[in-house]
Parts: C-alpha cells; structure tokens; sequence
C-alpha cells in the first residue's frame, strides 16, 4: 500500500526507544518509505483505528503481546507484508515466526539499508502480475455478525452459532471498533450486577470460543488479548 505520495507504507514496532526513532523509522524515510513508529502491540492496534499500512516491521519481544501473536493477527488484515526483527536468532523461532505469517524474519543487529531492501523484496513479491493471479474470494469480507449477533460468520463464510455469553462478548468487542476493552467493562457486561461472577470464566469463555470457531470454521479467531488491559476484536 502506498500513500499519496507514491511511498510505500511502513510500520515499525518495536520497543526499543532509540532504535525506532533513531534509526529505523528516519533510515527507512531516508530509503523512500513513509514509516511511522510505535513501541507496543496496544499502540499499533490503535494506530491502525487511524490509517492503514502496507508493511510491517514487528519485534518479538514486546512490553504486552508477543510480536509472534502480532504477526498472526496482522495477517488477518490479509494483503500486507510483514518482516520480523529480533534478537532471536535460532532456527526454532524463524521458523516459528515464518509459518506464522511472516514474509522475512530478520535478526539484530542490522543494517538499515539490509532492513529496506528485504522490505523492497517483500513489495516485489506482494505485486504479482494481475493478469495471473485472481483476487481470492472474500478477501475483504472480514468477520461479522448476524441474526442479532447470534451468528458468527468468518470471512470464508463459515457459520458459527454463539452462546449468550459469546454473543454478549463479542457484539461489546465488536461495537469497540478495534480498540481494546477493559476486563472489568466486559464482566460487567456479561454479568451485571453479579458481584460473584468470578472473573475466570471470562479467560475460559474467550479460550473456548476460540477453540469452538478454530473447529467449526478452520479459521483462527481474531480476538487478541491484551494483557494488563482486557480484550479486542479485529473483523
């Protein structure tokens, strides 16, 4: 994805202060790429309330989610390209980061001008000849719900019937519109006045709703957790 002025969109997340708005995020303008930094998974997710980007640049070792968990949720956005870059250099993790939706994982330290030529790589390889490759289909139909929210379609248009406590979970997180919401917000919302609900229902309803969706849809559930906060939903 370029912006209007031609240059193609970066992302850098990364918590390393100096490193980001050092000498990555002005390296990479300085290469042509209108690239824009945060420091967490919270403020990436936030930030893409605001716009849209082509790439990504995701660190492992972030303060709040693992940049493995970023990486997966990223690739639901579908149509971006995605570099790791981290400290990790063993085979388990590059292959970790690889199979879970990277397009490059790349290890510390390293040079801006290796940094923008593997994202220059990654753009070739986004930009396929159209003439050969269709558009796949419900590419942009994202998750959604229907019948009252009763019903959870995925962008396959798989069908998953919701309980009333995945129904009252979801429709909260859904009409949050990608911002995360606080856990004490969603016990609230899913047990009023019940002072007894105890709050580890909530973890297990989360962690079997993603369970029954990964079954009945073949699809994994964009519902991030983000933790010290409480949870999101990205459709």
């Amino acid at each position: 994805m370029q912006t209007n002025t031609g240059r193609p969109s970066v992302m850098v997340v990364e918590d390393d202060d100096e490193l980001r708005d050092r000498i990555l995020v002005p390296g990479l303008r300085g290469e042509g790429f209108d690239a824009d930094g945060v420091d967490s998974a919270m403020a990436l997710y936030r930030a893409l309330n605001l716009r849209s980007y082509g790439m990504f640049v995701v660190d492992i070792g972030l303060p709040d989610e693992s940049g493995f968990a970023v990486v997966r949720h990223l690739r639901e956005l579908g149509g971006v390209g995605i570099v790791m870059l981290t400290g990790r250099a063993d085979e388990e993790d590059r292959v970790r980061g690889l199979d879970g939706g990277a397009d490059a994982y790349l290890a510390k330290p390293i040079g801006v001008n290796v940094l923008a030529a593997t994202l220059r790589s990654v753009l070739r390889r986004m930009a396929p000849d159209a003439s050969t490759v269709e558009p796949a289909p419900h590419a942009s139909s994202g998750w959604r719900l229907e019948q009252q929210g009763w019903q959870l379609v995925s962008p396959s248009g798989s069908q998953v019937a919701l309980s009333k406590g995945e129904r009252l979970l979801l429709t909260l997180l859904a009409d949050s519109a990608g911002t995360a919401v606080e856990k004490e917000t969603i016990l609230q919302h899913l047990c009023g006045n019940d002072d007894d609900f105890d709050p580890h229902r909530l973890e297990m309803l989360v962690h079997r709703l993603r369970r029954k969706v990964q079954t009945l849809a073949g699809e994994e559930l964009p519902l991030v957790t983000v933790r010290g906060v409480g949870h999101l939903f990205l459709p």
